[in-house]
């Protein structure tokens, strides 16, 4: 789309070429090949009030235009756990289809799981031999208590080979604190009460769209201080403002604003227990 602007405005394009969307699809067959049965199918895991259809939708037809034998289905836990069974081998059949892949789209927040039968077609899911995207433990992993237990002195350094690359990692990172019961959460607690316009509040949740801001964190630690555990406390980051276009269905006519831009980056990573069979990002 901005490729396309650029050239209506009669500006030069300068924009970076995207291949995520080919790599995403190219990881999703590699996996279903590792499974090893042509007949299994690679099942999306979705919500079942999904809003985030048409992103899901090109990476499906991506996966077919690049693998015409492939199958994609869309599942939710509760069509999982009504529809869904192990055999003796501990693979999973949905609907008859032995799954090769299960590909999480849904249950990284609290109201994917409204009833015990979506925890139990998550435990059904992750005991079956199945390839997961992520697995339990990367899932938590990306947790903001990760995040910020990860920024703890001496915790680098188990999993990295040296001081040179603890120091890479280091530098990338902001101030991440804790809100954990106790002296230290309640003097991180304390100083961001003096000045909760340096702070973000963010919760253990996936994505954006769910951090607290400004007086809204008073707000927030005061009435929830013995739940607040579920937050830990992050530096803002002040990034820099540029001008740039927003095309938005409700806009009538387009113009110049400040806009933050975001880079994402996207890899794939594939293991089998503690051997690792590709990485790429």
């Amino acid at each position: 789309m901005h490729r396309y602007l650029l050239h209506l405005m009669g500006q030069e394009s300068k924009v970076p070429p995207n291949p995520a969307l080919d790599e995403a699809a190219d990881g999703l067959i590699k996996v279903w090949e590792l499974y090893g049965s042509a007949s299994a199918v690679i099942m999306f895991v979705v919500q079942p009030d999904e809003m985030n259809v048409y992103d899901q939708r090109l990476l499906e037809y991506r996966v077919k235009e690049r693998n015409n034998g492939i199958r994609v289905i869309r599942r939710s836990l509760a069509d999982i756990f009504n529809d869904g069974e192990t055999d003796n081998n501990k693979a999973l059949f949905v609907n008859g289809l032995e799954v090769a892949v299960a590909y999480f789209r849904a249950g990284y927040t609290p109201k994917d799981y409204p009833t015990e039968n979506e925890w139990t077609a998550r435990l059904t899911l992750e005991l079956s031999r199945c390839i997961k995207c992520p697995t339990v433990a990367h899932q938590l992993m990306g947790t903001k208590k990760m995040q910020q237990v990860l920024t703890d002195p001496g915790v680098l350094e188990r999993f990295l080979p040296d001081k040179e690359s603890v120091d890479r990692v280091r530098r990338t990172f902001t101030g991440l604190y804790t809100l954990d019961l106790g002296p230290e959460g309640d003097h991180n607690m304390e100083c961001c009460l003096k000045m909760v316009e340096k702070c973000v509040l963010k919760p253990q949740r996936e994505g954006g769209g769910n951090n607290i801001y400004g007086e809204d964190i008073r707000r927030t630690l005061l009435n929830n201080s013995q739940n607040r555990t579920q937050y830990i406390l992050m530096d803002r980051i002040q990034p820099e403002f540029n001008r740039n276009v927003i095309v938005r269905q409700e806009s009538t006519s387009m113009h110049p604003v400040d806009v933050i831009p975001e880079l994402g980056i996207v890899g794939i990573f594939i293991s089998c227990g503690d051997e690792v069979l590709l990485k790429n990002y």
